[in-house]
């Protein structure tokens, strides 16, 4: 009778320690799965190779419209001429850089719903904004340049727009789940501003050497390496999206 006990007593112990280790093993992975931090630190990462700039040089411009001068030349002189398209871009792609990649957090969404309402609508107004005014930008610092990549830039202005605006029917509509997949599509047009500088580095460590080779590859990247990001980009969501359903 006692041997029965006590192996009644150690099964009962052992499943109960089984339970304990599993449920603590399942509060870990949740709460991995919920702060998505892998994704939210490479947007981070991908979204702060502008916006940190950008808030010095918002900073600069600001400093040099007051007379410090000092700083000058750290930045191209017409933004002090012409401070305005400095200010609206790089001010929404700071604003940007503060909210955007938190919205792709769980946890964030679910414990605090109305700072995530509250800054999905400043990343969206921020990108649009960005946006739009980065065809300002090239105007005040290249006007003389109006050809493919001009016009690459006009598209992908749009195109940010337009997306954002598609999520944002949806999530009025209520269909968190389409809304979600416009918004990485969103993100994935807008971060093609970043992707060229990947390429650029791959390009210079590969063909460097080659100088007909490197010349062709760097004259293409600057005018169509905006367009190619945006292929390279909205690639890599449909396949994650993909795999995630």
């Amino acid at each position: 009778m006692k041997v029965i006990l006590h192996n009644q007593y150690q099964l009962s112990h052992s499943r109960n320690y089984d339970i304990m280790m599993l449920t603590k093993t399942n509060n870990i992975d949740s709460s991995n799965t919920l702060n998505n931090w892998p994704v939210v630190g490479t947007l981070l990462f991908l979204t702060g190779i502008a916006g940190i700039p950008a808030m010095f040089g918002v900073a600069l411009v600001a400093l040099g419209v007051l007379g410090f001068t000092g700083e000058s030349s750290l930045i191209n002189n017409i933004h002090f001429a012409k401070p305005g398209a400095m200010f609206v871009h790089g001010g929404a792609g700071v604003l940007f850089f503060l909210t955007m990649p938190f919205q792709f957090s769980p946890k964030v969404r679910e414990n605090n719903p109305k700072r995530h309402k509250l800054a999905g609508r400043i990343a969206v107004i921020s990108g649009c904004i960005m946006a739009i005014s980065g065809v300002w930008m090239h105007n005040v610092l290249s006007p003389e340049s109006q050809g493919v990549r001009y016009s690459i830039l006009i598209v992908t202005s749009m195109a940010i727009c337009s997306s954002f605006l598609i999520a944002l029917y949806y999530v009025i509509k209520g269909n968190i789940q389409v809304h979600q997949l416009w918004m990485a599509r969103s993100i994935a047009i807008v971060l093609a501003a970043i992707t060229p500088l990947f390429i650029d580095i791959l390009i210079l460590i590969i063909f460097s050497n080659f100088e007909v080779i490197y010349t062709m590859l760097t004259q293409f990247q600057y005018d169509y390496g905006r367009l190619l990001g945006i292929v390279i980009n909205l690639s890599i969501v449909e396949i994650i999206m993909r795999k995630s359903n």
